[in-house]
């Protein structure tokens, strides 16, 4: 998807960002944990706090973005000068930039949020180094972060907001060893820091910042969090969906994951492209090719949830499911609306890249080579597309002659 490999960027996207959010909603924590918190009582104790939150989080998935602002809006204004306003008023921006990870439109306003969450955590820290209120929020800022630096690339501030996420993750787990949902995180870490390094060597450097992994632990661990986890069951399930498609490269158990997903969220975006992605991978083009086109149709729509990036990627596996059927006017047809899309996106070149080298496979296929050159060179021209720009290389040497 960029000069760096999917797997570097997925180390870090799916760390969990929502961490202390999905922990402080677990429960109750063990007595010894408790005598060392000041007398005033803790919102992380507030039943009806955490049936909030789970309301606001619920119409997160649905994609219902006014709603889940004005129920965290609710509880930003019971609870003033506390990191969990900053800390809820970011999710609907976060959400929104999970969307379209490449535009940093959003940027300056979720990193002042998840900043104000830190300074508010840390004073609280301050005046009680045992407050679980301010490891909580400062553990699920941190891990925030580590996010959107890995969406732009920054790996040592990735790595060393992750890092601080670890490390606060492990002080919570040790408060508070029963606590399923902690599984999430700590299974994560478990899992990326084992295997992505050894897969590609050149993040050996950055991996030296973590504690040493174990790949099969942080699977069960991952496993135990989806399937008991109060809170972060869907953040595991969906966790799970990637890591069996990026890294062990087994759709079959990713559609395990997505079905559940699709299940239980219907109308969330991420979820349905999700499932398009492994009916592609499994070369089921005529189911995938019914999701990516509602999610085109509903893009154009102009419904909530729909944005331009995902309709560009939708409209890319629906231009390459008309080239595995031999449709190859339909599958220009479907290009020729993503080079209109990718023309308004000028950070995230990699789909205008990807469907130029697509135009030139086809246009080899029908026997206008001379298009096709054109468009091979085109994809060279644009910068950050390393491995469209290989394959672009390889087709301008040898026509390409054959459905991939």
């Amino acid at each position: 998807m960029s000069p760096q490999p999917l797997a570097l960027r997925s180390w870090f996207r799916i760390v969990p960002a929502a961490l202390a959010l999905f922990a402080l909603l677990a429960g109750a924590f063990p007595a010894e944990a408790r005598a060392k918190r000041p007398a005033a009582p803790s919102i992380l104790d507030d039943a009806a706090f955490r049936t909030e939150v789970q309301g606001g989080l619920d119409h997160l998935y649905a994609m219902d973005f006014a709603a889940a602002q004005t129920a965290f809006s609710h509880i930003e204004a019971r609870y003033p000068g506390h990191p969990v306003g900053p800390f809820l008023r970011a999710l609907v921006p976060w959400w929104t930039l999970l969307l379209d990870p490449e535009d940093p439109r959003h940027d300056k306003e979720f990193l002042a949020a998840m900043d104000e969450v830190i300074r508010r955590s840390e004073a609280r820290l301050r005046r009680n180094p045992d407050d679980m209120d301010g490891l909580f929020f400062r553990t699920g800022a941190s891990a925030f972060r580590a996010r959107l630096h890995a969406f732009r690339r920054d790996w040592f501030k990735a790595g060393k907001d992750g890092q601080s996420a670890l490390r606060n993750l492990r002080k919570l787990q040790r408060r508070d060893p029963q606590n399923v949902d902690l599984l999430f995180g700590v299974g994560l870490f478990d899992y990326l820091v084992d295997v992505v390094p050894r897969q590609h060597k050149f993040l050996r450097p950055v991996a030296i910042l973590f504690p040493k992994g174990d790949r099969k632990r942080g699977l069960e661990e991952l496993h135990r969090a989806a399937r008991e986890g109060q809170f972060v069951h869907t953040e595991a399930h969906y966790a799970l969906f990637q890591v069996y498609m990026t890294f062990e490269r087994d759709a079959g158990k990713a559609l395990t994951e997505v079905s559940w997903l699709r299940k239980h969220h219907p109308e969330n975006t991420l979820f349905k492209m999700a499932e398009g992605r492994v009916y592609a991978r499994q070369n089921r083009w005529a189911e995938a090719s019914l999701v990516f086109q509602e999610v085109a149709e509903r893009q154009v729509a102009g419904e909530p949830g729909y944005s331009g990036a995902l309709a560009q990627e939708a409209l890319y596996w629906l231009a390459r499911g008309e080239m595995e059927s031999g449709r190859y006017e339909g599958a220009l047809q479907y290009l020729d609306r993503l080079d209109y899309l990718a023309a308004e996106r000028e950070w995230d070149p990699y789909y205008r890249a990807a469907g130029r080298l697509r135009r030139g496979m086809t246009y080899d296929v029908l026997g206008r080579r001379d298009e096709a050159v054109r468009c091979y060179r085109e994809v060279l021209a644009i910068k950050g597309t390393g491995d469209v720009h290989d394959r672009a290389q390889e087709f301008l040497s040898r026509p390409y002659g054959r459905v991939s």
